[in-house]
């Protein structure tokens, strides 16, 4: 049976109607059960309209226990898994991350038909069914994994700053105000206020060198947290970058016009492209703008308005070189007929990747004196390419 349908419903990335349909579904619902959940704790409410939260409650727990199960029978087309056994295949889902996270969303649902109280406590899990369709978690989950060395490096020295602030702490004030810095442990409150910068005031040093170890403390606090977040700024950073570099290899690997260059100058060609979305009826540029970059139509289709005729390029072809070349301002205003995307190249870059691949320049040399010699621009034929990849 072939289970894709489903699997595309499901998908958090897929764009098929169904499937934005079902996220809708999926996140009025995730916010319905957070408020049933937070409406239950009070008293008030409970006594008025506890039959309805109950109500309530089992439609959001039943909808997350469906989801479960229709996951876990999509799960034989999900990419990897379709020349493994069904039975494999789910199974390796039900064990996986996605497969333990949804089913512990699913047993509010299936306790509540016990014990409500549990019930209610494990509702608060459904708060965390939107990371799956919020691709920025998913990426901070990611930088965490990989600078977890770091981050833990910067831990360790918190730890060993705050054992020590504390412990300095009760030799000096554990005379002076023995009910708050009598012990270690007791100071460690102090140390943990102080380190974090959050100041409650309940417990304050009252000797002249408590105050200055607190100031230095505080200092200290303020260097660690920016060490954590100058870890975590650059690791998402470079996130950021590898996403948006894979997005770009992704869409420079389906113009037609790219597909004869080889892995290695696919590389080079997604690091000086950027991508660009643009809706239907956006003017891409227009007529008489100087010209910074050059276009590759990666999908969609755009307009190109010249003076008394209309021309229209598809997906795979480019424009906006000649007045790279030349120098010259924009000839022509362009519009997106359809949702576009379409991947620029700044003239700096444009002009260091024509000195690199020659091939690539004669190309884009003769469309262009073709386009500019001619009324009409014919459409572009795919170009075969062969290129010396290790220039």
């Amino acid at each position: 049976m072939d289970y894709r349908p489903l699997y595309r419903v499901l998908d958090p990335e897929s764009h098929d109607p169904a499937a934005r349909i079902f996220r809708v579904v999926h996140h009025v619902l995730a916010a319905f059960g957070i408020a049933i959940v937070l409406a239950e704790t009070m008293e008030p409410v409970q006594a008025d309209y506890g039959a309805e939260l109950a109500a309530g409650f089992y439609v959001v727990g039943g909808f997350f226990i469906a989801e479960y199960l229709l996951r876990l029978i999509a799960a034989p087309s999900k990419p990897g898994h379709e020349h493994l056994p069904a039975w494999r295949a789910r199974a390796l889902w039900a064990v996986s991350p996605g497969g333990i996270f949804d089913l512990v969303c699913a047993l509010p649902g299936v306790l509540f038909m016990t014990e409500h109280y549990w019930a209610s406590f494990f509702g608060f899990i459904w708060a965390s069914k939107y990371v799956r369709y919020s691709p920025g978690l998913a990426s901070l989950g990611r930088v965490v994994r990989n600078e977890r060395q770091s981050l833990f490096s910067v831990l360790l020295g918190f730890g060993i700053v705050l054992l020590t602030a504390a412990s300095i702490a009760y030799l000096l004030e554990r005379e002076a105000n023995p009910a708050v810095f009598g012990s270690i442990p007791a100071a460690l409150w102090w140390a943990i206020v102080t380190l974090t910068t959050t100041g409650y005031g309940d417990v304050v040093p009252s000797t002249v060198a408590g105050r200055i170890l607190g100031g230095s403390v505080m200092t200290g606090g303020i260097l660690v947290f920016a060490l954590w977040s100058g870890i975590l700024a650059n690791g998402y950073a470079q996130e950021l970058r590898r996403r948006e570099f894979l997005r770009t290899w992704e869409l420079v690997a389906k113009v037609p016009f790219f597909h004869n260059i080889g892995a290695s100058l696919i590389a080079e060609v997604a690091r000086l492209l950027r991508p660009r979305d643009y809706p239907a009826g956006a003017v891409v540029m227009r007529r008489g703008q100087p010209g910074d970059c050059m276009y590759f139509i990666a999908d969609g289709e755009v307009e190109i308005q010249l003076p008394g005729q209309n021309v229209y390029l598809i997906s795979g072809q480019f424009f906006g070189e000649v007045a790279l070349l030349t120098g010259a301002p924009r000839n022509a205003t362009v519009v997106a007929t359809q949702p576009s995307t379409l991947l620029s190249l700044d003239i700096v870059d444009f002009h260091e990747l024509l000195a690199r691949q020659p091939e690539l320049a004669r190309i884009i040399h003769e469309e262009a004196q073709h386009r500019h010699g001619e009324t009409a621009p014919r459409p572009l034929a795919e170009p075969a390419l062969a290129i010396d990849e290790s220039a």
